[in-house]
């Protein structure tokens, strides 16, 4: 509930403070006297747009500020300690108080502060959003909106939640279908690339390839060219190693004629050791270059070429040496590894996407089950105010449709009027008066907003209403305030509304600008009379206007 009000310095208002009770409250004034400026100033705190315009001239800001009691069970309580904007959740007992202020600059900037502390605008929307509804004229024109009527249906019907699962779950398969779309589009480039990634893995692979292949190729295959003088020349320098008389034989002789001379001389001893080192060294040397004679092989050196034109090919595709091509062929098995999980991701984004739409009719089938098991019982509540709101004998009907499922169902709404017992329902738009749609649009809220309804500022609702139907507006407004508990604050130029108030303030015009002041019980009939007859003083204007406070004091009781 709103408990107080502080506004300072926007528009025609210097300053003004309000109090404010439970139960029904009137605002009244005259024209231009500011009472439209204090719900401009509520619509800031609930997160409208900082307008510089009003800022009040010569001010240097303007400054709004709410304070709030809540019990402590409220769903905003626990948002405001999750945001840290209450020390810890409260006690069980007693009420939650907040306070909320916004700032506005004649630069158009400002600040937002939830129990003294900055926030987003967003974030204050959020809080109050959630505590205050201002419902004024532009209502009256939105309820012939479809997209509207098809909202109040839901909201009576307490399917407001299961609506917007609707809307998310078509949004959700519809994302799905596009992206499902996109993917089909370009599924044949895909297999086309994945067919020449899969060819040029299986080339690669299939080549056995190694790292410094190729130079060892063209060395052998210079030995394969060479072979046959280069085996004549090994076999040559074996022959003259180990063949007869051979540097291995002469030298073992030159050891046996040297031990022979004096097997005991040091010297000759050396000497023979070091004959029998070039022996086993020439011995080693002749059997290395035997290991080296290749013969020749007609067949080896066209395998070579083969081999090294294998290789030559790769590197013209892939890369300049073995290395780069092992590395293109291990960012093509990546490449193809994405490419076929693309593959297999589409066959989940078809089952993501046959899910999500059959998630989105079972959602609409619920949607549209509440629908119409709801639309008549809206109608004959409907209908129901509409006689206590002196439209007697007014038949009122929600047609639904059905269309394709989309964000909002499977239903298209509309709502029908007949003034008259024996007109043929139609289209609000196509019926109502101003004063006719400004009690539909009444009797709507009444309707809807008893499903617990916050507290609710109404701007002239009444506008085009007079007489009788004034009235029945001031007494249905004061019913709703004593049936839903809900703080209901009326901004009206009606006496016959304002007397079924259970409190009353006044905004006059002076010199300093705006004064905002409590009307007490003994000055009410003094206003009622200048509402009615512009005279405060008259006579006559102040029967009729305790007229009308007893009629509401009767009312009250009843």
């Amino acid at each position: 509930m709103l408990t107080e009000l502080l506004v300072e310095d926007v528009g025609v208002i210097k300053r003004a403070e309000l109090t404010l009770d439970d139960g029904s409250c009137a605002l009244t004034g005259e024209t231009g006297a500011g009472k439209t400026l204090l719900v401009a100033a509520v619509a800031l705190l609930l997160g409208a747009r900082a307008d510089r315009t009003l800022v009040r001239t010569s001010a240097s800001r303007a400054v709004v500020e709410g304070r709030f009691s809540l019990p402590p069970d409220h769903p905003i309580v626990a948002l405001l300690v999750t945001e840290e904007l209450l020390e810890s959740a409260p006690e069980s007992e007693g009420e939650v108080e907040i306070v909320v202020s916004r700032v506005v600059t004649p630069d158009g900037r400002g600040r937002a502060r939830i129990n003294g502390r900055l926030v987003t605008v967003a974030l204050l929307a959020q809080v109050t959003g959630a505590l205050v509804e201002i419902a004024g004229q532009s209502e009256h024109g939105r309820i012939n909106n479809a997209l509207e009527q098809r909202r109040l249906l839901d909201a009576f019907a307490g399917a407001t939640e299961s609506a917007a699962n609707v809307a998310a779950a078509v949004r959700r398969a519809t994302e799905l279908e596009r992206r499902l779309e996109d993917a089909h589009a370009g599924a044949r480039a895909r297999r086309r690339e994945l067919d020449v990634t899969e060819f040029e893995i299986a080339e690669i692979e299939g080549a056995s390839l190694e790292v410094g292949e190729l130079e060892q190729l063209q060395t052998h295959a210079a030995r394969l060219e060479r072979a046959e003088r280069i085996a004549s020349a090994l076999e040559g320098a074996v022959e003259a190693l180990r063949g007869e008389g051979g540097a291995v034989d002469r030298t073992s002789s030159a050891r046996a004629a040297v031990e022979g001379a004096d097997g005991h001389d040091p010297g000759l001893q050396a000497v023979s050791e070091r004959l029998g080192s070039c022996a086993l060294e020439l011995e080693d040397a002749a059997q290395e270059l035997r290991s080296l004679m290749l013969d020749p092989d007609p067949n080896a050196l066209e395998e070579a070429n083969s081999r090294r034109a294998v290789i030559t090919r790769l590197l013209r595709k892939y890369g300049e040496d073995e290395a780069e091509v092992l590395d293109y062929l291990k960012r093509a098995r990546a490449g193809a590894g994405e490419l076929q999980a693309t593959e297999a991701g589409l066959s989940d984004l078809e089952v993501q996407h046959d899910a999500a739409r059959l998630q989105a009719q079972a959602e609409s089938a619920d949607l549209a089950a509440a629908r119409y098991a709801a639309s008549p019982q809206l109608a004959c509540a409907v209908e129901t105010e509409l006689s206590s709101l002196a439209l007697e004998g007014a038949r009122f009907h929600v047609r639904i449709e059905p269309q394709e499922l989309g964000e909002g169902g499977t239903e298209r709404v509309s709502f029908e009027l007949a003034t008259n017992s024996g007109e043929a329902l139609k289209p609000l738009s196509k019926v109502a008066s101003g004063g006719e749609l400004a009690r539909i649009a009444l009797a709507l809220r009444l309707v809807v907003r008893r499903r617990g309804a916050p507290t609710m500022i109404f701007d002239e609702v009444d506008a085009g209403v007079g007489g009788k139907a004034a009235l029945a507006v001031g007494r249905a407004l004061a019913e709703l305030a004593r049936s839903s508990g809900a703080q209901v604050l009326m901004v009206t130029h009606l006496p016959q509304v304002a007397a079924f108030a259970e409190a009353h303030y006044r905004v006059a015009s002076s010199p300093e600008g705006a004064v905002v002041a409590r009307v007490e019980a003994s000055e009410r009939v003094a206003e009622l009379s200048r509402m009615l007859a512009g005279l405060p003083e008259s006579e006559r204007a102040q029967e009729h206007a305790q007229e009308l406070l007893a009629l509401a004091s009767t009312s009250d009781a009843q």
